[in-house]
Protein backbone atom coordinates (compact mmCIF):
# COMPACT_ATOMS: atom_id res chain seq x y z
CA UNK A 1 0.00 0.00 0.00
CA UNK A 2 2.86 2.31 1.01
CA UNK A 3 4.01 1.24 -2.37
CA UNK A 4 1.44 2.52 -4.14
CA UNK A 5 1.06 5.53 -2.72
CA UNK A 6 4.37 6.51 -2.93
CA UNK A 7 4.02 5.65 -7.26
CA UNK A 8 1.31 7.94 -7.24
CA UNK A 9 2.86 11.01 -5.84
CA UNK A 10 5.62 10.67 -8.14
CA UNK A 11 3.16 10.61 -11.13
CA UNK A 12 1.58 13.79 -9.91
CA UNK A 13 4.94 15.23 -9.35
CA UNK A 14 5.74 14.35 -12.97
CA UNK A 15 2.60 16.17 -14.58
CA UNK A 16 3.08 19.01 -12.16
CA UNK A 17 6.76 19.51 -13.78
CA UNK A 18 5.25 19.16 -17.18
CA UNK A 19 3.14 22.00 -16.35
CA UNK A 20 -0.30 20.38 -16.61
CA UNK A 21 -0.88 20.64 -12.97
CA UNK A 22 -3.54 23.75 -14.38
CA UNK A 23 -5.98 21.00 -15.24
CA UNK A 24 -6.63 20.31 -11.93
CA UNK A 25 -8.10 23.82 -11.46
CA UNK A 26 -11.67 24.51 -11.45
CA UNK A 27 -12.57 25.90 -15.27
CA UNK A 28 -13.31 29.90 -13.41
CA UNK A 29 -9.89 29.56 -11.76
CA UNK A 30 -7.94 28.49 -15.06
CA UNK A 31 -9.68 31.30 -17.48
CA UNK A 32 -8.79 33.83 -14.82
CA UNK A 33 -5.23 32.83 -14.51
CA UNK A 34 -5.08 32.69 -18.50
CA UNK A 35 -6.50 36.16 -18.87
CA UNK A 36 -3.88 37.61 -16.47
CA UNK A 37 -1.12 35.59 -18.73
CA UNK A 38 -2.13 37.12 -21.86
CA UNK A 39 -2.66 41.02 -20.12
CA UNK A 40 0.23 40.74 -18.77
CA UNK A 41 2.00 39.58 -22.36
CA UNK A 42 -0.01 41.95 -24.62
CA UNK A 43 0.68 45.39 -22.27
CA UNK A 44 3.98 46.97 -22.88
CA UNK A 45 4.79 50.05 -20.83
CA UNK A 46 6.80 52.48 -23.02
CA UNK A 47 9.37 53.65 -21.40
CA UNK A 48 10.81 57.71 -21.92
CA UNK A 49 14.46 58.39 -22.38
CA UNK A 50 14.84 59.14 -18.74
CA UNK A 51 13.66 55.82 -17.19
CA UNK A 52 10.08 57.03 -16.70
CA UNK A 53 7.22 55.20 -18.20
CA UNK A 54 4.37 56.80 -19.96
CA UNK A 55 0.87 55.29 -21.26
CA UNK A 56 0.96 52.31 -23.14
CA UNK A 57 0.45 52.90 -26.98
CA UNK A 58 -2.58 52.10 -28.95
CA UNK A 59 -3.67 51.19 -32.08
CA UNK A 60 -7.34 52.40 -32.24
CA UNK A 61 -7.83 54.27 -35.07
CA UNK A 62 -7.27 58.59 -34.88
CA UNK A 63 -11.05 59.94 -34.11
CA UNK A 64 -9.58 63.79 -34.69
CA UNK A 65 -9.62 64.95 -38.18
CA UNK A 66 -7.11 68.23 -38.40
CA UNK A 67 -8.04 71.57 -39.29
CA UNK A 68 -7.51 72.38 -42.60
CA UNK A 69 -6.36 75.85 -43.67
CA UNK A 70 -8.31 77.95 -45.47
CA UNK A 71 -6.88 78.55 -49.47
CA UNK A 72 -5.00 81.67 -49.86
CA UNK A 73 -7.21 84.37 -51.71
CA UNK A 74 -6.60 84.59 -55.31
CA UNK A 75 -4.91 87.87 -56.55
CA UNK A 76 -7.04 90.69 -57.33
CA UNK A 77 -5.76 91.69 -61.49
CA UNK A 78 -6.14 94.80 -62.47
CA UNK A 79 -6.43 96.24 -66.10
CA UNK A 80 -5.24 99.88 -66.56
CA UNK A 81 -5.16 102.33 -69.96
CA UNK A 82 -3.94 105.35 -69.25
CA UNK A 83 -4.22 108.32 -72.63
CA UNK A 84 -3.58 111.73 -73.12
CA UNK A 85 -6.83 112.72 -75.38
CA UNK A 86 -4.41 115.74 -76.85
CA UNK A 87 -7.80 118.33 -75.64
CA UNK A 88 -10.12 115.69 -76.68
CA UNK A 89 -12.92 119.02 -77.10
CA UNK A 90 -11.44 119.44 -80.08
CA UNK A 91 -9.51 117.77 -82.68
CA UNK A 92 -5.51 118.77 -83.45
CA UNK A 93 -4.38 115.14 -85.22
CA UNK A 94 -6.28 115.37 -88.49
CA UNK A 95 -9.55 113.37 -88.17
CA UNK A 96 -12.32 114.22 -90.19
CA UNK A 97 -14.89 114.60 -87.43
CA UNK A 98 -14.57 114.51 -83.57
CA UNK A 99 -16.55 110.67 -83.62
CA UNK A 100 -13.69 109.69 -85.97
CA UNK A 101 -11.07 110.67 -82.93
CA UNK A 102 -13.57 109.47 -80.18
CA UNK A 103 -14.16 106.23 -82.45
CA UNK A 104 -10.62 105.49 -82.48
CA UNK A 105 -9.53 106.24 -79.26
CA UNK A 106 -12.44 103.97 -77.72
CA UNK A 107 -11.22 101.25 -79.85
CA UNK A 108 -7.84 101.47 -78.94
CA UNK A 109 -8.85 101.39 -74.63
CA UNK A 110 -11.21 98.59 -75.57
CA UNK A 111 -8.74 96.21 -76.73
CA UNK A 112 -7.56 95.76 -73.66
CA UNK A 113 -10.80 95.25 -71.65
CA UNK A 114 -9.67 97.44 -68.81
CA UNK A 115 -10.76 97.82 -66.16
CA UNK A 116 -9.79 101.12 -64.89
CA UNK A 117 -9.09 104.00 -68.13
CA UNK A 118 -6.84 107.23 -66.74
CA UNK A 119 -7.70 110.01 -69.42
CA UNK A 120 -6.09 113.01 -69.68
CA UNK A 121 -6.98 116.43 -71.43
CA UNK A 122 -10.46 115.50 -71.95
CA UNK A 123 -11.16 119.30 -70.46
CA UNK A 124 -14.82 118.65 -70.63
CA UNK A 125 -16.74 115.50 -68.89
CA UNK A 126 -18.54 115.08 -72.46
CA UNK A 127 -15.26 115.03 -74.22
CA UNK A 128 -14.32 112.06 -72.22
CA UNK A 129 -17.70 110.78 -72.15
CA UNK A 130 -17.80 110.96 -76.21
CA UNK A 131 -14.54 108.45 -75.83
CA UNK A 132 -16.36 106.23 -72.96
CA UNK A 133 -19.07 105.66 -75.50
CA UNK A 134 -17.27 104.95 -78.45
CA UNK A 135 -15.99 101.76 -76.24
CA UNK A 136 -16.76 98.07 -76.72
CA UNK A 137 -19.29 97.86 -74.09
CA UNK A 138 -19.64 101.32 -73.15
CA UNK A 139 -22.75 100.65 -70.53
CA UNK A 140 -20.37 98.47 -68.05
CA UNK A 141 -18.44 102.34 -67.41
CA UNK A 142 -19.17 104.95 -65.75
CA UNK A 143 -16.87 108.39 -65.52
CA UNK A 144 -15.86 110.11 -62.44
CA UNK A 145 -14.56 113.85 -63.06
CA UNK A 146 -14.66 117.06 -61.12
CA UNK A 147 -15.62 120.90 -62.04
CA UNK A 148 -12.79 122.52 -63.88
CA UNK A 149 -10.68 119.43 -64.46
CA UNK A 150 -9.27 117.86 -67.31
CA UNK A 151 -8.36 114.41 -66.07
CA UNK A 152 -11.63 111.66 -65.78
CA UNK A 153 -11.92 108.30 -64.52
CA UNK A 154 -13.32 105.69 -65.98
CA UNK A 155 -14.26 102.87 -63.99
CA UNK A 156 -15.91 99.36 -64.89
CA UNK A 157 -19.10 99.35 -63.12
CA UNK A 158 -19.04 95.50 -63.46
CA UNK A 159 -15.81 95.16 -61.14
CA UNK A 160 -16.05 98.40 -59.27
CA UNK A 161 -18.12 100.36 -56.91
CA UNK A 162 -17.78 103.77 -56.96
CA UNK A 163 -17.45 104.67 -52.94
CA UNK A 164 -16.41 108.37 -52.98
CA UNK A 165 -14.75 110.91 -55.43
CA UNK A 166 -13.46 114.57 -55.27
CA UNK A 167 -11.53 117.35 -57.01
CA UNK A 168 -8.40 119.54 -55.59
CA UNK A 169 -6.73 122.18 -56.98
CA UNK A 170 -3.63 121.61 -56.52
CA UNK A 171 -2.07 124.27 -58.54
CA UNK A 172 -3.24 127.99 -60.06
CA UNK A 173 -1.38 129.76 -63.11
CA UNK A 174 1.15 132.20 -62.11
CA UNK A 175 1.53 130.59 -58.21
CA UNK A 176 4.64 130.67 -55.87
CA UNK A 177 5.70 127.56 -57.83
CA UNK A 178 5.09 128.71 -61.28
CA UNK A 179 2.36 127.57 -62.04
CA UNK A 180 1.12 127.90 -66.14
CA UNK A 181 -2.77 126.59 -65.56
CA UNK A 182 -4.66 126.18 -62.89
CA UNK A 183 -4.23 122.34 -62.31
CA UNK A 184 -6.77 119.74 -60.53
CA UNK A 185 -6.77 116.12 -59.02
CA UNK A 186 -9.92 113.79 -59.62
CA UNK A 187 -9.22 111.08 -57.25
CA UNK A 188 -12.31 107.73 -56.94
CA UNK A 189 -12.04 105.51 -54.30
CA UNK A 190 -13.46 102.07 -55.85
CA UNK A 191 -14.44 99.24 -53.60
CA UNK A 192 -13.35 96.04 -55.78
CA UNK A 193 -17.13 94.06 -56.14
CA UNK A 194 -15.38 90.31 -55.58
CA UNK A 195 -13.20 90.78 -52.63
CA UNK A 196 -14.06 94.00 -51.09
CA UNK A 197 -10.62 95.57 -51.58
CA UNK A 198 -10.72 99.49 -51.61
CA UNK A 199 -8.30 101.78 -52.99
CA UNK A 200 -8.01 105.04 -54.73
CA UNK A 201 -7.23 105.85 -58.42
CA UNK A 202 -5.96 109.42 -59.66
CA UNK A 203 -5.79 110.55 -63.02
CA UNK A 204 -2.75 112.95 -63.42
CA UNK A 205 -2.14 115.76 -65.22
CA UNK A 206 0.51 118.10 -63.88
CA UNK A 207 1.90 121.37 -64.78
CA UNK A 208 4.87 121.42 -67.65
CA UNK A 209 7.16 123.53 -65.41
CA UNK A 210 9.55 121.65 -63.91
CA UNK A 211 8.94 123.36 -60.02
CA UNK A 212 5.21 123.79 -60.55
CA UNK A 213 5.35 119.95 -61.55
CA UNK A 214 7.54 118.77 -58.64
CA UNK A 215 5.07 120.72 -56.40
CA UNK A 216 2.18 119.40 -57.87
CA UNK A 217 2.90 115.92 -57.21
CA UNK A 218 4.16 116.60 -53.72
CA UNK A 219 0.44 117.53 -52.89
CA UNK A 220 -1.30 115.11 -54.42
CA UNK A 221 1.30 112.19 -52.31
CA UNK A 222 0.59 114.12 -49.23
CA UNK A 223 -3.13 114.43 -49.63
CA UNK A 224 -3.59 110.76 -50.29
CA UNK A 225 -1.51 109.90 -47.51
CA UNK A 226 -3.16 112.16 -44.96
CA UNK A 227 -6.83 111.63 -46.43
CA UNK A 228 -6.45 107.74 -47.28
CA UNK A 229 -4.44 105.76 -44.72
CA UNK A 230 -3.07 102.03 -45.42
CA UNK A 231 -5.18 101.23 -48.66
CA UNK A 232 -3.61 101.08 -52.11
CA UNK A 233 -3.34 103.90 -54.64
CA UNK A 234 -2.74 104.31 -58.36
CA UNK A 235 -1.64 107.48 -60.27
CA UNK A 236 -1.15 107.14 -63.73
CA UNK A 237 -1.28 109.97 -66.57
CA UNK A 238 1.03 113.16 -68.09
CA UNK A 239 3.64 113.69 -65.30
CA UNK A 240 5.59 116.17 -67.87
CA UNK A 241 8.81 114.72 -65.93
CA UNK A 242 11.17 112.35 -67.76
CA UNK A 243 12.36 109.40 -65.05
CA UNK A 244 15.41 111.46 -64.18
CA UNK A 245 13.84 113.78 -62.56
CA UNK A 246 10.39 112.06 -61.65
CA UNK A 247 12.75 109.82 -59.56
CA UNK A 248 13.74 112.74 -57.25
CA UNK A 249 9.67 113.44 -56.56
CA UNK A 250 8.19 112.50 -53.54
CA UNK A 251 6.36 109.77 -55.42
CA UNK A 252 9.59 106.88 -54.67
CA UNK A 253 10.13 108.38 -51.09
CA UNK A 254 6.95 107.94 -49.97
CA UNK A 255 7.10 104.04 -51.70
CA UNK A 256 5.41 104.33 -54.98
CA UNK A 257 6.59 102.20 -57.33
CA UNK A 258 6.81 102.77 -61.14
CA UNK A 259 4.97 100.06 -63.45
CA UNK A 260 6.97 101.00 -66.21
CA UNK A 261 10.76 99.72 -64.10
CA UNK A 262 8.95 96.97 -62.09
CA UNK A 263 6.94 95.16 -64.10
CA UNK A 264 7.71 91.97 -64.97
CA UNK A 265 6.92 91.95 -68.58
CA UNK A 266 7.45 94.58 -70.98
CA UNK A 267 5.77 95.16 -74.12
CA UNK A 268 7.77 98.18 -76.21
CA UNK A 269 9.08 99.10 -72.53
CA UNK A 270 11.88 101.50 -73.82
CA UNK A 271 9.22 103.48 -75.93
CA UNK A 272 8.56 107.04 -76.25
CA UNK A 273 5.28 107.92 -74.63
CA UNK A 274 5.58 111.52 -76.45
CA UNK A 275 7.46 110.52 -79.80
CA UNK A 276 7.10 114.32 -80.75
CA UNK A 277 10.30 114.79 -78.50
CA UNK A 278 11.46 111.76 -77.61
CA UNK A 279 10.55 111.80 -74.43
CA UNK A 280 9.02 109.17 -71.50
CA UNK A 281 6.70 111.50 -69.61
CA UNK A 282 3.80 109.02 -68.88
CA UNK A 283 3.59 106.40 -66.31
CA UNK A 284 1.63 104.39 -63.67
CA UNK A 285 2.89 104.64 -60.10
CA UNK A 286 0.90 102.51 -57.36
CA UNK A 287 1.93 101.89 -53.47
CA UNK A 288 0.66 98.87 -51.60
CA UNK A 289 -1.68 99.40 -49.04
CA UNK A 290 -1.95 97.81 -45.16
CA UNK A 291 -4.11 94.90 -46.37
CA UNK A 292 -3.46 94.38 -50.19
CA UNK A 293 -0.10 94.53 -51.57
CA UNK A 294 0.53 95.85 -54.76
CA UNK A 295 2.28 94.49 -57.85
CA UNK A 296 3.57 95.29 -61.81
CA UNK A 297 3.22 92.35 -64.18
CA UNK A 298 2.58 93.70 -66.91
CA UNK A 299 3.73 97.52 -68.72
CA UNK A 300 3.04 98.17 -72.09
CA UNK A 301 3.26 101.29 -74.52
CA UNK A 302 0.71 100.95 -77.11
CA UNK A 303 2.65 101.98 -80.57
CA UNK A 304 -0.71 101.73 -82.77
CA UNK A 305 -1.38 105.00 -84.47
CA UNK A 306 -3.72 107.21 -83.03
CA UNK A 307 -5.62 110.19 -82.98
CA UNK A 308 -3.17 111.80 -80.12
CA UNK A 309 0.25 112.96 -79.18
CA UNK A 310 0.83 110.62 -77.01
CA UNK A 311 0.94 107.29 -76.58
CA UNK A 312 -1.34 105.55 -74.43
CA UNK A 313 0.38 102.77 -71.74
CA UNK A 314 -0.88 100.12 -70.03
CA UNK A 315 -0.08 98.13 -67.19
CA UNK A 316 -1.91 95.06 -64.80
CA UNK A 317 -1.45 95.61 -61.63
CA UNK A 318 -2.11 92.60 -58.95
CA UNK A 319 -3.36 93.56 -55.32
CA UNK A 320 -2.30 90.14 -53.19
CA UNK A 321 -3.83 89.81 -49.13
CA UNK A 322 -1.28 90.31 -47.06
Amino acid sequence: MKTTKRILALFLACLAGLGLASCALAPEEAETTAAKTTAAETTTPETTGEGGTTAPETTAPETTVPATEAPEPEPIVLKIVSLNAQNADYDRSGEATIEDKYRKLGAAISAKSPDLVLLQECNTVASADGIRQKMTDASDYATVSGKNASTMVVYNTTVFDLMSQGCEKIGSAGDENGSKYDRYMVWARLRHKESGAQLVVVPVHVDYATTACKAQINIIVNYLKTNFPNIPFILGGDFNLEIGTISKTSLPTEGYLNARTSATEKVNGNSATFPEKGTVIDFIWYKSGLIYRAAATKYEVITDTLPTDHRPIYAELTLTRQ
